[in-house]
């Protein structure tokens, strides 16, 4: 087992709002931040719900650069290592992005594409639609925009990377995890984000059936015996990390993380999902579940991982409350997981009425506990997973 590394700042924004208590306390209440797609009209489409971030990121001479995803996650990033405290700098200051995907943009194209033949010729193509391109299209398309230009703002040169898939910020953590134990830095500064809630992913999800097609008034909860896909949502989050030794009192939580794959071309094998915890489970009766919000999915997961935590462990599904976050996922759920334990709270799985029958036992009601590790899994396609474990020093 890699020791594990210390959180020693967060910050996040997320379809349930910015503060991370705030937004904590509102998962606790068990509310959940799906409502008809605020980001665009999607009557016509296969699923009509979204949690979107409220509002928009602050003004920033980077957005000629970068889009609002890219925009909050630089400043989540910013305001986790202000809150740290962390003393690593320039070289030994590593920084790593989980960013979920390298999409272009239907708003964009669309007005470009409308116009031409379509005949191969390109004759008259610019007149036709492309000189509406902004200028910067290409650099807005770049996966290590924000990567690049935060290491310049904040003066970040040492060991770094960007991940992308739906397990991206499960590899982020995993790298800086490794790049501290190796020593090759002292700080990492590791920030994730994505958004499915756009027209291209929409329309994706929804075809693929992973999206739930209901209304809001009759959405369900993952782990219901109703569940009918999931609800897409967006988040960008970061977090601080030190050698443990080095965090000493700063130390907000341990942990650790694994990303994987399995070669499937849509939701991982469950055996994958537990194979992804085998090596962090000791000692641990809580997890954040993949909630796929699938019934014979849901079943599927929760009989792999009961082989691994014995049937009686809690389960719970913090993207009942937040949306499916796809690369944000891991590292959400490292804030949200590390915030419960030190609350000594657990959420309960936000519109869960009916729980399918099964091992585990999903939590229909917030609950007090004594638990100070947790862990958490996730689950994207093509075969992706990516696992984590917190605990409370």
């Amino acid at each position: 087992m890699r020791p594990l590394s210390a959180i020693t700042g967060w910050a996040w924004r997320t379809p349930l709002g910015d503060g991370v208590d705030a937004v904590v306390g509102r998962m606790l209440a068990g509310e959940r931040a799906a409502q008809p797609n605020p980001v665009f009209d999607a009557g016509s489409y296969p699923c009509r719900l979204a949690a979107a971030i409220p509002g928009a990121p602050r003004p920033s001479k980077h957005r000629k650069f970068v889009k609002r995803m890219g925009l909050w996650g630089m400043e989540v990033a910013g305001e986790a290592l202000a809150q740290s405290g962390a003393r690593g700098a320039g070289e030994r200051l590593g920084l790593f992005c989980g960013y979920g995907g390298l999409r272009a943009h239907w708003d964009d194209l669309m007005p470009v594409l409308a116009g031409q033949e379509g005949d191969g010729s390109a004759i008259d193509a610019w007149d036709r639609g492309f000189k509406l391109l902004h200028p910067f299209w290409m650099l807005f398309h770049l996966s290590n925009n924000a990567h690049a230009l935060l290491s310049i703002d904040i003066g970040a040169r040492g060991d770094g990377i960007t991940t992308g898939g739906a397990n991206a910020g499960a590899q982020a953590l995993e790298a800086a995890i490794a790049a501290l134990a190796a020593g090759s830095i002292d700080t990492a500064l590791v920030f994730a984000y994505d958004s499915l809630v756009e027209p291209e992913t929409v329309l994706s999800l929804g075809a693929s059936g992973a999206a739930t097609s209901a209304a809001l008034e009759s959405l369900t909860a993952p782990y219901d015996e109703r569940a009918g896909g999931i609800v897409p949502g967006e988040a960008a989050a970061a977090v601080v990390l030190e050698r443990a030794a080095d965090a000493g009192d700063r130390a907000l939580a341990l942990v650790e993380a694994r990303a994987c794959a399995d070669g499937e071309g849509g939701w991982p094998n469950p055996s994958t999902l537990a194979g992804a915890i085998a090596d962090m489970a000791e000692g641990v009766d809580v997890i954040d579940g993949a909630a796929i919000a699938l019934p014979d999915r849901d079943a599927a997961e929760r009989a792999a991982l009961s082989e691994v935590l014995g049937a009686r462990a809690i389960l719970l599904a913090t993207s009942a409350s937040t949306g499916a976050l796809g690369g944000a996922g891991a590292v959400v759920q490292a804030i949200a997981l590390a915030s419960f334990l030190r609350r000594g709270l657990l959420p309960p799985i936000a519109g869960l009425s009916r729980p399918s029958p099964g091992p585990l036992s999903p939590l229909a009601r917030a609950e007090s506990t004594v638990a100070r590790k947790a862990l958490g899994i996730s689950a994207g396609m093509p075969g992706l997973a990516g696992a984590l474990r917190v605990e409370i020093p």
